[in-house]
């Protein structure tokens, strides 16, 4: 039970704690404010003591956090949010580690060469600074270029957490981080919708209020008792599903059919699974929908290649019991008789409608306008992209654009397609570079056979966010690049320390 130890009870109790601080922040300024302090002190002393626990706390806040802000300092316009603070003390402590040990050996033992995927990472960093310096070269707005590059420093983290990762409890501490962090993501927007779908008076214009102001994510009401919960960190609950269906084949391959339900771990990741895809459900998010059927499909020919088509078969029985257990959980929240729920929902027509409409709401709509406009301003520099800080103006038909400017004219330099502002910002070769850094994580991995389950997963993780991108941007976010770098240094690790299920 290696995904429910010592750390994953530990995690989750923290970031209890942690969101609870979080909401009294939102509703007590000078307790932000003191709390923010409080907490990257301690964290600070954790990371000096181990740099282990201090990166591990890092990764729990992105993979709750969506945009970083669940605690923050605000001092005369000036916002830090404690996923910056996260990097400034996980870098310091890591380089001061680093020129600690040269003086003290008087000798560099760090070896870049040993970074798992290092050159092929260095050449996108390379066309990453050459974004940079291009957007200084096109005159885009200073403040537009901090704002659009400081995401990509979160690249800088393969130094400490390649380092970091040494064996196989350094693995098994990430993955329980991991699964706690996703299980409470699920808690988190289960506990949403049932507030927003049984109108909690005196709490649903706060929760809404705090849920905006951290950055985390969006509600909106759908039809009648449904509600949309959606967070940018259920990317991680998404690709935390993929990992269990692939356990789960691994965990009926390696047990007894007799036995298998009569096990109670086997009941707790079905459980779990069917939480995890509640919450992308609830997300009705059609990019992670569309993930989703990605990632599916690769695990059933992973599950074919490594296990056989019998298995790929009770693995289908077992995911539809995942699914009719996690629509079971969505019915039971907003049906629950008390306090009185707000009214009924047809889970077909809602399924149907969001699935096959591509044109007509305000979101779809404002993607589908931006589109050839990010199109024409690509085209004006294909081979060397125009840098970072550079805007497009289009029309959006988003509500809360429309509010500040009832044309509906809105100019930004962040984008909807990613895979589209990666090549605006970088050019042709930039873009051409990530996809090379991919590409070899996949090809690289293919043939691993120690214990593949975690290989695949990641790999078909990886794949599903890069699918995901096309349409909603993660890879020039600390989200996507945090896993990113995570998949890379895992697989590897993986490799190297011939790991398998505890």
């Amino acid at each position: 039970m290696f995904l429910f130890g010592k750390i994953f009870k530990t995690t989750l109790i923290f970031i209890i704690l942690a969101e609870l601080f979080s909401i009294f922040g939102y509703l007590l300024t000078d307790f932000r404010q003191i709390s923010f302090f409080i907490i990257i002190f301690i964290i600070l002393i954790l990371a000096l003591y181990k740099l282990e626990y201090g990166i591990l706390i890092l990764l729990a806040e992105l993979f709750i956090g969506s945009k970083g802000y669940l605690f923050y300092f605000e001092y005369e316009g000036i916002i830090i949010s404690i996923r910056i603070a996260l990097w400034l003390i996980i870098m310091s402590v890591w380089f001061g580690k680093l020129i600690s040990h040269i003086i003290k050996n008087k000798k560099i033992q760090f070896n870049f060469l040993n970074i798992p995927y290092f050159r092929y990472y260095l050449i996108l960093f390379l066309f990453i600074f050459w974004g940079l310096i291009n957007g200084f070269l096109n005159n885009n707005e200073f403040s537009n270029i901090f704002f659009d590059f400081n995401g990509w420093l979160y690249f800088a983290l393969l130094l400490p957490i390649s380092g970091a990762i040494k064996n196989k409890e350094n693995i098994f501490n990430i993955f329980q981080v991991l699964m706690a962090s996703i299980i409470w993501l699920s808690i988190k927007t289960l506990f949403l919708l049932f507030a927003f779908s049984h109108n909690l008076i005196g709490m649903t214009h706060e929760l809404y209020r705090w849920v905006r102001t951290t950055g985390v994510g969006e509600i909106t009401q759908i039809q009648g008792g449904f509600y949309r919960i959606f967070f940018q960190s259920h990317i991680f609950v998404l690709a935390g599903f993929i990992i269990m269906v692939l356990l789960i084949a691994d965990y009926i391959y390696i047990n007894n059919k007799d036995n298998l339900f009569k096990d109670r771990y086997f009941f707790i990741l079905l459980f779990c699974a069917s939480g995890l895809l509640s919450t992308i459900i609830i997300s009705f998010s059609r990019s992670f929908w569309l993930g989703l059927g990605v990632g599916l499909l690769l695990c059933a020919l992973a599950i074919i290649k490594i296990y056989g088509r019998k298995k790929l078969f009770l693995v289908c029985l077992v995911l539809l019991s995942i699914i009719l257990m996690s629509a079971g959980i969505i019915f039971a929240v907003i049906k629950f008789p008390y306090p009185r729920p707000l009214g009924g929902f047809s889970t077909a027509e809602l399924l149907s409608e969001r699935a096959s409409k591509i044109t007509g709401e305000p979101a779809i709509s404002s993607r589908w306008t931006l589109l050839p406009e990010l199109w024409n301003k690509i085209k004006l520099s294909y081979f060397f992209g125009q840098g970072f800080g550079s805007t497009l103006t289009y029309q959006s038909s988003d509500p809360r654009i429309l509010e500040s400017s009832p044309t509906g004219e809105y100019t930004t330099y962040a984008f909807e397609w990613g895979w589209l502002d990666i090549w605006l910002k970088l050019g042709i070769f930039g873009l051409i570079s990530y996809f090379i850094l991919i590409i070899n994580i996949i090809y690289k991995s293919i043939g691993l056979n120690n214990y593949p389950w975690l290989t695949n997963s990641l790999i078909i993780g990886l794949i599903t966010i890069t699918v995901v991108n096309v349409f909603s941007p993660y890879f020039n976010h600390p989200l996507g690049i945090g896993y990113l770098l995570l998949a890379s240094t895992l697989i590897i690790k993986n490799k190297e320390n011939n790991m398998g299920v505890a």
